[in-house]
């Protein structure tokens, strides 16, 4: 399966197998303009989009080795970050990282084999000392669809178990209310994405 948006930019909407096996650094950021956004990633990273859909697009680059997804939403007052993350390639090392995070009182909440933003996983979601949400994750498989959207109990208790009640409340009363980002003047005419987010295609 295929994706094509604005003409330009097209995806085989799966994690490339090459890039699974890799741990990597995961942000993922709300942006006001999908469309716009992935040309602009697509030209800063040199690559196109591992997946591309209407509603989500995710970058892989194993150089450096980063997790880039965007989602189609206002940004909060606190500007453009929904999360950061990190993938990580076995249960063990989930395992060891949540330990390690018990260790010093981090919130934790757990999801075991969830299907949210087109993948299958078992994630750790965190809030740092600064209430910065953090999630790390193995990755199982892709999906063709978002996920248990239908599910909101699964979806949303381990972030609000990371969280808590009040963080949360503050979080969602400033992505509903919030000031709204300047947007900004596009990218100018004649750039467009490369192939591959490898290090030898730049």
């Amino acid at each position: 399966m295929s994706a094509t948006l604005g003409g330009e930019i097209r995806a085989e909407n799966k994690t490339p197998e090459e890039e699974r096996g890799l741990v990597k650094f995961h942000a993922s950021l709300n942006v006001s303009d999908l469309e716009r956004s992935v040309a602009f990633y697509a030209a800063l990273l040199g690559c196109q989009p591992a997946k591309y859909y209407r509603d989500y697009a995710k970058f892989e680059t194993s150089d450096p080795p980063l997790v880039l997804s965007l989602k189609p939403k206002r940004a909060c007052a606190g500007g453009p970050l929904n999360h950061l993350g990190l993938r990580v390639t076995t249960m063990e090392r989930l395992r060891e990282i949540e330990a390690r995070l018990r260790q010093v009182g981090a919130r934790i909440g757990e999801q075991d084999d969830v299907k949210c933003c087109y993948a299958r996983q078992t994630k750790l979601w965190i809030t740092d000392p600064d209430e910065t949400l953090w999630e790390v994750y193995l990755f199982h498989d892709d999906v063709p669809d978002w996920g248990e959207k239908d599910k909101k109990v699964k979806l949303y208790k381990a972030p609000l178990q990371a969280f808590g009640l009040f963080p949360l409340i503050r979080r969602a009363w400033n992505n509903a209310f919030g000031a709204r980002p300047v947007p900004g003047s596009g990218l100018p005419d004649g750039i467009r994405p490369a192939d591959s987010c490898k290090a030898d295609a730049r």
